[in-house]
């Protein structure tokens, strides 16, 4: 009928999508073929800058175009003028940084920010860590940008101490943040290396850490590094370690009496029991009977748990 809109059918708008996509896909294996054909030669230049440019906006994951990039700038540090490349470098950067901004969690490209900012003469590490800073607000379970943040914290000398509140700020925000939790655990050898020092400190820790076990019984990253803090605490020459699982035994208890259903908690108190070589085999027993019972995908684990008592 005149004047009525027509509304496309779902039929006709999967066709239309499927001839976009089959569109793309065309475009990017000409681009593909264009760059293979020009790396073939052998030619390192600005060509072959721009045209693998064109490829890693389509597929940031194609390593081998990164690496190409890297042939180039280190043929360029042979041929052109030291400013030029720094020049050259300096577009690199902006150009990985549009990059990371749509593809956050590509290995490759923050592997190649790396491999850039340590030949800029005088890379902006102050800058470096305030877009670390930014995407971490945005994900902070951004591991490949926790990655590069410990490693201009590095280059830029920034204190062990100001990393370390500053995974006490982003665990505080979200207790679920497991790389500022591993980036804890990085931290406190390097800050304590005198064993009693670091004992002390694990004392600490056990304590701080019972705030987000409480508070979080059922979320794994606080009780992975609760175990942590067990392998570690226990490996310190000439300590009483033991008295300090003993009263990680007497808290966890309590936990569970408010919650008696969760698994978290009761495979801890399990694991110390067993650490600390708990003499009465049916306390083990019992623990491991409730998580076959509540947590039924791993009973296998569980089963094999119990030959080691029975």
């Amino acid at each position: 009928m005149h004047g009525v809109l027509k509304v496309k059918t779902t039929e006709e708008k999967a066709r239309e999508l499927k001839v976009k996509e089959l569109l793309k896909i065309k475009e990017y294996k000409e681009v593909v073929s264009k760059f293979q054909e020009h790396k073939s030669v052998g030619v390192l230049d600005q060509i072959g800058l721009d045209i693998s440019k064109t490829v890693l906006e389509w597929n940031p994951e194609y390593y081998t175009v990164w690496n190409y990039r890297r042939d180039i700038f280190n043929h360029f540090d042979n041929t052109l003028e030291k400013e030029k490349v720094q020049e050259l470098l300096t577009k690199e950067m902006k150009f990985i940084e549009e990059c990371i901004q749509r593809f956050t969690k590509s290995y490759w490209v923050w592997f190649h920010r790396k491999w850039v900012s340590v030949r800029l003469e005088k890379c902006d590490w102050a800058r470096e860590l305030k877009l670390c800073y930014k995407l971490l607000d945005l994900d902070l379970r951004n591991f490949h940008c926790w990655s590069y943040r410990r490693f201009v914290e590095e280059r830029s000398g920034m204190p062990m101490e100001k990393e370390f509140g500053y995974t006490t700020e982003k665990i505080e925000q979200n207790f679920s943040n497991y790389s500022a939790w591993h980036q804890r655990s990085s931290l406190i050898p390097q800050m304590y290396p005198q064993p009693e020092q670091l004992f002390e400190k694990l004392k600490e820790e056990f304590e701080w850490v019972r705030n987000a076990v409480f508070t979080e019984p059922k979320d794994q990253s606080c009780w992975i590094y609760h175990k942590w803090l067990v392998g570690t605490i226990k490996k310190i020459p000439n300590c009483n370690y033991k008295d300090v699982l003993l009263s990680e035994v007497d808290e966890i208890n309590g936990l569970i009496e408010i919650e008696p259903d969760c698994k978290w908690p009761i495979y801890t108190l399990l694991t110390l029991k067993m650490e600390l070589g708990v003499q009465d085999k049916s306390e083990l027993q019992e623990l491991v009977d409730k998580l076959k019972t509540i947590d039924r995908e791993r009973i296998n684990y569980y089963l094999s748990l119990e030959k080691q008592w029975q």
